[in-house]
């Protein structure tokens, strides 16, 4: 063999040695492009993303519990103003609409002090 035909052959291994790690990459990238694997992905970096929420929070009431209790409470109230409010009108309404004060007062008193 020359010297011409050993650097041609060593050149040509080297590029099958390339072909062969770039088809190999290939491979790794389309099985990472799956949808199952995108899907799964996606999945877990929104738990960690919560994770990361859920202890920076966490984190926030232990510095703060007495403002993180006024917003709770806040909220909470907020969120049960529709309640809140039957009670206070329900609690304002009389039980038989037809006898207000007035026509209370206009009925007879009853027969003397019991005794």
């Amino acid at each position: 063999m020359t010297p011409d035909s050993i650097e041609i052959a060593a050149a040509q291994a080297q590029v099958e040695a390339a072909r062969r790690q770039l088809f190999g990459t290939l491979a790794v990238v389309q099985d990472r492009l799956k949808p199952s694997h995108l899907a799964q992905d996606a999945v877990e970096s929104a738990a960690q993303g919560v994770a990361s929420v859920a202890r920076k929070g966490a984190d926030a009431v232990r510095r703060r519990p007495v403002a993180a209790a006024g917003i709770v409470g806040a909220i909470g109230l907020v969120m049960a103003r529709g309640w809140i409010g039957d009670i206070v009108r329900r609690r304002n309404e009389t039980r038989e609409p037809d006898k207000g004060l007035n026509q209370r007062a206009a009925t007879p008193a009853t027969k003397g002090p019991r005794k």
